[in-house]
């Protein structure tokens, strides 16, 4: 709003000056208000009543002024008015209505008590002076009365603003502040030098308008915006006094120009009056509003303090407060002695465990490897009884926060959850059932004692001792007798041994002995361990024998605590294979057949897509006619770097590798596709192929026997399946036999004499063949006993209707004494080793399929 142009007395340079200011304070201030907020409020509003001010004063500067010099120019301050009141709109827009709800009483008597102050020097400075010099009456008087009522208004809104402003947005409140000033100001001036006729203040009126616009703009500029947040700064703080003082020195000034007025020969305006009066109960009634605020802020502290306090007397976190010297300002009641002095006012190096105070100091004064105040440490306080307790105290560094200016400690006592981790740090390395070191210590130490030695050589050795005849004890007493019987062990083998070894118990049914000794000490500590282990055991169910096989191994210089351990395991299996009651130290060639079998198991997988896999084919001959009447299948692997691998050392390989149930669906399609191609001479061949019981358990046999057979052509009742008699015993797997027999496939006992085969579980055994094993058939030519079980078995399977046929006939006498018992079939060495496919079919088409030793017709393996 430019007033200079009213006056007619403004050079006209100075008016193109207020003009551009004008637009690019207009243009500025819509910039930010779009920037802000947007819409038509705030700082857009501000824009719109800078140009409407500017507009108005150019239409007053080109009207006629009929006005004679020293008469009160009421249409000059009237054009002004539309412009000042879109100004007051504008930052009242500015204002956040939640902030207005939460000043409440106390702001709204701040804000009224600056307004009536405002009028009261308006109307002594500026209503006053023109009264004297003229008299105003209707019109004029109302414009100017008017007039001072907007500008009181407009100042008041402004400090409004800074008051119920956050704290970034307060410098711009005091920025728009001191602008609305200067153009009230201003104004004021110009309308007193025009009645007062200072001629000297028309000069002073375009400088004020610039400035005012000039702080309008970094008003502007400087706005964060209604919702803006940050920490409280000191300037913000200022600011905040600033507008909460600023009322009442408004006030003061008030009440100094109403008292000196006539001494200036004026006499104050029943309106300075009034609001004179109502400055002075708005001040009563603020302090009085003031008092209530401060008495609830009071109260709300006080409760606070205390819901604190008690959180940090409740608290099992202690909290020490520490001055700049490391001096106890205050501490928790958890931590403070029972008897004797405080901890207020002693330096906290002073009352910590002697061994932690060189750490504290170093730690609190940043003097640390770290080099700040941060992290965690522990220290030792005592506790009320005077012992000592283990506190973790992390530290908040707030000697740059003025409030607080201290350092302060959380601490949290730890004692019992270092006791409960030192408890299980030794339950980590130590058997709870018999007190020993358990596998991990064992290792501890065994890797201790090989790193001492370098390359110098070791008197040590490893010894691990197996027990056998836990499980019998614990399917026949049960778990306690288990436990008593390995606590007596516990206690025998450390009674044992000498003071320097070290006895643990590194398994459920495993010890370890890591001895010291030369020449053969080692052995003969061995045979003391496994004789005080074959020592019966008295417990309350009974005695309880036991018997063990031990593992030996020297601590070569260079050996690693895994090695050490890997070739113990390797010769207690050892050990274990010999039979109970065995020692066995450890030989490169345990671990080179370990080694080998896992090379195996590795080359395994893709052997037989390899090419590596063939089909054997091993005769049985009918010992009536000397024919063959059938063959058993039989798988070989062709290894590309150990050669022929036999049957009896891949397959327990594949076995454990999960292979075997693949490998003897292969054997089951290729061999009864092979079949059909075979020559059937005098008679039809059957087929015989082994099934392990992996492959009964798999559950896929019925099935992998039905393709095969469909996928070939195979009659069913021309394939033998040989299973072993621990199988068919498994009751879960009947309902898959019975399902093979119905199908017309034979099933064929395989190794009878090998296991626990019995005569009378013959009978009950849903078999068509009896194959006996060549370890029943060995001493068959000399031992009466071995001829006896033959007989037996030949005589009770012809009674049931039952085929047998003798596996591994190696020799003419053992053929001649099958034959005198009646066996009805043989295979062997004797007859013919294991064949090819070509050498089958060469075999089978010469002499009509007639095999007997001395024949020409015989083909060796091929």
């Amino acid at each position: 709003m430019l007033t200079g142009a009213a006056g007619g007395a403004a050079p006209l340079a100075a008016d193109l000056l207020l003009c551009a200011a004008a637009l690019v304070t207009a243009g500025l201030l819509w910039r930010a208000g779009g920037r802000l907020s947007g819409g038509l409020r705030g700082w857009r509003l501000l824009s719109l009543a800078v140009l409407l001010g500017l507009g108005t004063s150019l239409l007053a500067r080109l009207l006629p002024d009929p006005r004679p010099e020293g008469v009160f120019d009421a249409a000059g301050q009237l054009v002004q008015l539309p412009a000042a009141l879109l100004a007051l709109v504008a930052v009242l827009t500015l204002l956040s209505p939640g902030r207005l709800r939460r000043g409440g009483a106390r702001l709204a008597t701040e804000t009224a008590l600056f307004f009536c102050a405002s009028l009261v020097l308006a109307q002594v400075l500026v209503v006053g002076p023109a009264m004297r010099t003229q008299t105003l009456e209707g019109a004029d008087r109302i414009v100017l009365e008017v007039a001072c009522l907007v500008t009181a208004s407009v100042l008041s809104a402004v400090l409004l603003l800074i008051a119920a402003s956050p704290g970034p947005r307060r410098c711009a409140g005091a920025l728009l502040l001191l602008a609305a000033a200067t153009w009230a100001t201003t104004h004021g001036l110009a309308i007193a030098g025009e009645e007062l006729h200072l001629s000297v203040l028309d000069g002073a009126a375009p400088a004020g308008e610039l400035v005012g616009l000039l702080l309008v703009c970094l008003a502007a500029v400087r706005d964060p915006g209604a919702h803006a947040e940050a920490p409280p700064t000191r300037t913000s703080a200022r600011l905040n006094v600033v507008g909460q003082l600023l009322p009442h020195l408004v006030t003061v000034a008030a009440g100094v120009a109403y008292l000196g007025a006539p001494l200036l020969g004026a006499d104050p305006s029943p309106a300075a009056t009034i609001a004179l009066l109502a400055c002075l109960s708005l001040t009563a009634v603020h302090r009085a509003t003031a008092a209530r605020v401060e008495h609830r802020i009071a109260a709300r502290l006080r409760r606070r303090e205390a819901y604190f306090r008690s959180l940090v007397r409740s608290s099992s976190d202690a909290v020490l407060i520490l001055d700049g010297d490391l001096r106890i300002s205050w501490a928790a009641p958890a931590v403070e002695p029972a008897a004797g002095p405080g901890l207020r006012g002693r330096l906290l190096p002073h009352v910590v465990h002697p061994e932690d105070a060189a750490e504290v100091t170093a730690w609190l004064t940043g003097e640390g490897a770290d080099g700040d105040v941060i992290g965690l440490r522990c220290f030792r306080l005592a506790d009320r009884t005077g012992a000592w307790r283990v506190f973790e105290a992390g530290v908040s560094d707030l000697r740059a926060d003025a409030d607080v200016a201290a350092l302060v400690l959380a601490c949290r006592d730890v004692t019992a959850r270092l006791d409960r981790e030192h408890e299980l740090r030794s339950l980590a390395f130590v058997d709870p059932l018999t007190g020993l070191p358990n596998r991990a210590a064992q290792r501890l130490a065994l890797a201790g004692l090989l790193a001492g030695a370098d390359d110098a050589p070791t008197d040590a050795a490893l010894l691990l001792v197996e027990l056998h005849g836990l499980r019998e004890a614990l399917e026949n007493a049960g778990s306690e007798v288990v436990e008593t019987t390995l606590t007596e062990v516990a206690r025998r083998l450390r009674a044992t041994v000498r003071g320097e070894d070290q006895v643990a118990r590194v398994g459920t049914e495993l010890f370890s002995v890591l001895a010291h000794g030369t020449g053969d000490e080692h052995d003969r500590l061995a045979d003391r361990c496994l004789a005080v282990i074959e020592e019966p055991i008295a417990t309350d169910a009974g005695i309880v024998d036991l018997s063990g096989a031990v593992g030996l191994v020297s601590l070569e210089p260079g050996l690693t605590e895994g090695e050490a351990v890997d070739r113990a395991e390797l010769a207690v299996v050892d050990a274990r294979s010999a039979g109970s009651g065995s020692v066995r130290r450890y030989r490169a060639e345990l671990s080179a057949a370990r080694d080998r079998r896992e090379q195996l198991r590795e080359d395994l997988v893709g052997a037989r897509e390899r090419g590596e896999l063939a089909l054997a084919w091993q005769p049985i001959v009918a010992l009536d006619d000397q024919r063959v009447t059938g063959v058993e299948a039989l798988l070989r692997w062709q290894h590309p770097l150990y050669g022929e691998v036999p049957p009896e050392e891949f397959l327990p390989v594949a076995e454990r590798a999960g292979l075997v149930v693949d490998l003897q669906r292969w054997v089951l399609r290729e061999a009864t596709a092979a079949a059909l191609t075979l020559p059937r001479g005098g008679g039809v061949l059957k087929l015989a192929v082994n099934v392990s019981a992996a492959h009964l358990a798999a559950g896929t046999l019925v099935g992998d026997v039905t393709t095969a057979l469909r996928d070939s052509g195979l009659p069913p009742e021309r394939l033998v399946v040989e299973i072993a008699e621990s199988t068919l015993e498994v009751e879960a797997l009947a309902d898959d036999v019975a399902a093979l027999r119905l199908m017309g496939v034979r099933l064929a006992l395989d190794d009878f004499g090998s296991g626990r085969s019995s005569l009378p579980a013959l009978g009950r055994l849903p078999v068509d063949i009896i194959k006996l094993d060549r370890s029943l058939l060995s001493r068959v030519d000399r031992d009466p006993y071995s001829r006896a079980v033959c007989q037996a078995v030949v005589t009770l399977a012809a009674t049931l209707g039952v085929d047998v046929v003798a596996e591994g006939v190696e020799t003419t006498s053992q053929l001649t004494v099958l034959r005198s018992l009646g066996c009805g079939y043989a295979q062997g060495f004797l007859l013919s080793r294991p064949v090819g496919l070509a050498g089958l079919v060469q075999l089978l088409e010469s002499d009509t399929g007639r095999l007997w030793p001395g024949l020409t017709g015989r083909v060796g393996a091929s």
